[in-house]
């Protein structure tokens, strides 16, 4: 039997009616040196008997009680042994060649994270996300978001971090800058990894030929308390424990600027209380923003630098023009 290279990890919670097309998109690898985890997140659906059942070459882990996204990737993350380890949703399936191009990112022994070219599922597979971008006042976005499939085709491979539907990691470097932070439960924790990989001196590369197809927010409502409560409790967390202070000072208006007309748009979409109570929320956790950035080497002027030239600088276009572009092609969010 082949050496395992990577081991797939696909947290699960009531997602019965997504994995079939998706184990079975993962048994059309070309590249057969793989193994396939499950940690099954509490569900309360037939997930865990009909993989038991179905699929006995899948192992299949299960959640005492309900840890959320990040706490259950996070038991797959520590229970594998390769070299790459892979975050796979649920709600996805994938290209045949997923996995061979997405391993063939990390021919270099800085890069410690590889972007898939996730698409939506459902015709005509605009891009959902082509690698996480992250912006000098504090948000983060999901790269040519309802984009054209060919709007992918001459990105820069290098990109902030890979979105958590399909994320490609090197093992030992996760292990290195821990895992992902389990009091986030969901939302921005790839970001936050993301951050603390750069911090470490380690690169995310962005896959374009390894495919993976996504149903957006079937485990969240966009409109939903808990993708805006989450969503905006944990990037107040990221931007103050893992931006450089020098850039927090030099954006700190252009920071508040943004902050004022994101609160304005929540209120056009009526899901401003629930925006406002997880920026409220942040406010409580300075002790977890301490520890987390007492970890990081922000005195170390090369690691800063390299930050900053990760970052998008022109945050007006990025997440204004950007938002009235998303609601012109119909995105929930936008």
């Amino acid at each position: 039997m082949l050496e395992p290279k990577a081991t797939i990890i696909i947290p699960n919670h009531n997602g019965m009616m997504y994995l079939p097309r998706l184990l079975e998109s993962l048994a059309r690898q070309t590249e057969r040196r793989h193994e396939v985890v499950v940690v099954d997140d509490t569900s309360r659906d037939e997930s865990v008997a009909y993989l038991r059942g179905q699929w006995p070459s899948v192992r299949v882990l299960c959640n005492e009680r309900n840890l959320g996204f990040a706490g259950t990737c996070n038991v797959g993350l520590r229970a594998a042994t390769t070299p790459i380890v892979v975050l796979l949703n649920n709600d996805t399936h994938v290209d045949g060649n997923w996995l061979h191009e997405g391993l063939l990112a990390f021919e270099n022994e800085d890069i410690a994270a590889a972007a898939s070219l996730v698409l939506l599922a459902d015709p005509p597979h605009l891009i959902d996300t082509a690698g996480d971008e992250y912006s000098v006042v504090g948000g983060a976005m999901k790269r040519m978001h309802m984009q054209p499939r060919s709007a992918a085709e001459n990105l820069d491979e290098t990109c902030f971090s890979a979105s958590g539907a399909s994320a490609f990691y090197r093992r030992e470097a996760v292990a290195r800058v821990g895992y992902l932070e389990e009091r986030f439960e969901s939302y921005y924790e790839d970001v936050d990894l993301g951050f603390r990989l750069a911090w470490a001196g380690y690169r995310c590369r962005f896959a374009p030929k390894s495919i993976c197809y996504h149903h957006l927010s079937s485990s969240y409502s966009p409109k939903g308390w808990t993708y805006h409560f989450n969503s905006a409790r944990n990037a107040e967390i990221v931007w103050r424990a893992n931006m450089p202070e020098s850039m927090q000072k030099r954006h700190g208006a252009a920071r508040r600027l943004f902050l004022l007309i994101q609160g304005a748009n929540k209120m056009r979409q009526g899901c401003f209380r629930a925006w406002r109570a997880g920026r409220k929320a942040a406010g409580t956790m300075g002790e977890m923003i301490s520890e987390k950035r007492a970890a990081l080497p922000h005195a170390d002027a090369e690691a800063v630098t390299r930050i900053e030239s990760l970052l998008v600088h022109d945050w007006w276009a990025f997440h204004v023009r950007s938002r009235f572009q998303q609601r012109a092609a119909g995105d929930p969010r936008g």
